[in-house]
């Protein structure tokens, strides 16, 4: 991509001030060459009067991954963004650190960057949608005395399973609450979902599915926790179907790095 950008919204990470550093140098920087900043406020963005999907050429997260996925659950979805790791941890979903603003500030401003697509799934429930997301979706027993038994079915085939939980996650996600389990790493670039069991009474192992539906239900009362932001607390019995959705993630790009999980994660040479 290389065309001059017009409107930039920034997501910054509540009451961080590494975070409201770099916030406060992008903003100096990007209005400095006469481009439209909007940011972030509350849960929407301060944005009145002015049509978002047109109006936005991208957007930037500053803040840890955790910024990063509400900007993406806020924005439109054909709004790409950059991820910048202030204020955060390993920043697994970032393209820079803030030791690195400086460096991209004239390929961000002059257009010079590529877009990275990275899928996102969704979950149907009790005649509802939830949201998107972009790393996993977490179901977990909500009576700490009872073992559920989780009901799998994948495109008609299905087993059971008595386990505590289990996490149904993308590829980019695959770092996430499903590593914490002793999950494995998956490229980002595929197309598929992990199933990673929580303390399943015969140890089960995690196991990777093309993209599929996938249906869970569960014999007692259950949470679904949303990319770790959300929960919503789902009845027994009650049939959760999880699918792709229309539309991916796009990610903002300066290089090209198919080990950027394994680099975040520490393995570097």
């Amino acid at each position: 991509m290389n065309h001059k950008i017009r409107c930039v919204a920034i997501f910054t990470k509540r009451n961080n001030e590494e975070a409201k550093t770099v916030t406060s140098l992008l903003k100096e920087k990007i209005k400095g060459q006469g481009i439209e900043v909007i940011e972030f406020r509350k849960d929407k963005l301060d944005f009145p009067g002015s049509d978002v999907d047109e109006k936005l050429d991208l957007a930037i997260a500053v803040g840890g991954d955790g910024t990063t996925i509400k900007a993406f659950r806020l924005l439109p979805h054909n709004v790409p963004v950059l991820c910048i790791n202030a204020g955060g941890t390993r920043g697994i979903l970032s393209e820079v650190s803030k030791n690195f603003v400086e460096s991209i500030l004239d390929p961000l401003i002059n257009g010079k960057y590529f877009t990275d697509r990275r899928i996102r799934i969704i979950a149907h429930y009790n005649n509802r949608i939830s949201v998107p997301v972009i790393n996993d979706f977490v179901l977990m027993r909500s009576e700490l005395n009872k073992t559920p038994m989780f009901h799998i079915c994948v495109n008609g085939d299905s087993f059971g399973q008595k386990m505590d939980g289990i996490i149904v996650s993308t590829p980019t996600g695959s770092t996430g609450h499903s590593l914490s389990n002793n999950g494995p790493v998956i490229q980002e670039n595929l197309e598929c979902l992990l199933l990673t069991p929580i303390a399943s009474v015969n140890r089960m192992p995690p196991f990777v599915l093309p993209m599929e539906r996938i249906t869970i239900s569960a014999s007692h009362d259950t949470q679904l926790v949303m990319d770790g932001q959300i929960t919503q607390e789902i009845p027994k019995n009650t049939e959760i179907k999880i699918v792709k959705y229309a539309y991916d993630a796009v990610f903002l790009r300066f290089k090209k790095n198919n080990t950027r999980q394994l680099n975040k994660l520490g393995y570097n040479i």
